[in-house]
């Protein structure tokens, strides 16, 4: 089928399926899609700048433990001067790539409105499909734990920011929607 958007933009946390959406989206549309993620990006950075055991990356990407409201562990990303940069590198690699005329499908990881209006400001001369990608929180604890490559405590920490103050074009909770029904509503917008 023939995309309506030359732009897709999947937020949600880690754990919810956007990249299985993403990787289905790609098989489904008659253009090629290119999925771009933050984490793509990431892996773009030398090793020594971020650490995802828990200790502090003064320049890149690592967590900050502390606790909920309900005193369970959570596991908040910090960015240092690299991180950031890399963050932009993210926006303008999309941009980009979009101006080229490729379609996207952006795969990312937004905390709430002000850093999604952050890419709507940005992506403001394509059209864009704004989706968010969402399951409950012992859904995504679960496929955290079974990923094995995630800290535990993350999903918590992202589940509760996410999608404040957001509004999208779609929503999907990845537990009870299906694949094939994302897909197709999708296709249809």
């Amino acid at each position: 089928m023939k995309a309506n958007h030359q732009i897709i933009y999947l937020n949600g946390p880690s754990s919810s399926g956007k990249t299985t959406l993403a990787k289905a989206l790609q098989q489904a549309f008659e253009q090629p899609y290119l999925h771009i993620g933050l984490d793509r990006v990431i892996e773009m950075m030398p090793d020594k700048l971020n650490n995802w055991e828990g200790e502090p990356a003064p320049l890149g990407f690592s967590w900050k433990s502390s606790a909920d409201e309900t005193g369970h562990i959570v596991q908040e990303i910090q960015t240092g001067p690299f991180a950031e940069k890399m963050i932009q590198t993210f926006m303008e690699i999309v941009l980009s790539t979009a101006k080229i005329g490729h379609y996207i499908i952006i795969d990312d990881v937004s905390f709430g409105k002000c850093q999604v209006d952050t890419w709507r400001e940005v992506l403001n001369e394509f059209k864009v499909l704004w989706i968010g990608i969402n399951a409950p929180l012992d859904i995504l604890e679960q496929r955290e734990q079974a990923r094995g490559n995630r800290i535990l405590g993350s999903a918590r920490a992202q589940h509760l920011r996410i999608h404040q103050g957001m509004r999208y074009a779609l929503e999907f909770e990845t537990h009870r929607d299906s694949l094939e029904i994302m897909v197709h509503k999708i296709l249809e917008s």
